[in-house]
């Protein structure tokens, strides 16, 4: 399943990153990011894959809005790491043909919510949508603030603008 292989070249991205990243680099509080840090983009990242996990194995309804903030994610980077990797295994073992139930809340009160139809499928392009938007960010403040550390040259760029500009450089 293509989304599938996606997620995992992704989260092998920012595994990669994390591990590029000095400890110092991965929590410093940046003025770029509105004060906040890689370490924060990145925990963000890792709980909607684990929310969408978690919902998986729980047979749950799934909703993003309830997620941990998991400070020790944003300032180890040995623990989003290793969050990464449990997503990896997962997408090793899942039924692509799940059905899903989606909460969601547009409203200023949280248990004004309501339950859509969705699917495993659906919530993993989600989520790759969601990580690659998060990237693009980390790429501005990693090539702002820490030049040195070298990112593949497809991380943080949307597959539609990757395929378009390959489009460009045939002609």
């Amino acid at each position: 399943m293509q989304t599938v292989s996606v997620s995992k070249i992704i989260i092998n991205q920012l595994i990669d990153l994390c591990e590029k990243l000095s400890a110092k680099q991965y929590s410093a509080s940046l003025q770029l990011l509105m004060n906040n840090s890689i370490g924060k983009h990145i925990r963000h990242i890792v709980e909607f894959y684990d929310i969408l996990k978690d919902s998986c194995n729980a047979d749950s309804v799934l909703s993003y809005d309830t997620r941990e903030h998991c400070s020790r994610t944003e300032t180890e980077k040995k623990v989003a790491v290793k969050r990464f990797k449990d997503v990896l295994n997962w997408l090793n073992d899942i039924d692509e043909n799940l059905v899903l139930k989606l909460n969601v809340s547009y409203d200023k009160v949280a248990n004004k919510g309501f339950d859509i139809d969705t699917s495993l499928q659906r919530e993993l392009v989600y989520n790759i949508e969601h990580a690659i938007h998060h990237m693009a960010i980390i790429r501005i403040a990693i090539e702002q603030e820490f030049p040195d550390i070298k990112l593949d040259k497809h991380f943080g760029v949307a597959y539609s603008t990757i395929r378009f500009r390959d489009d460009l450089c045939a002609h």
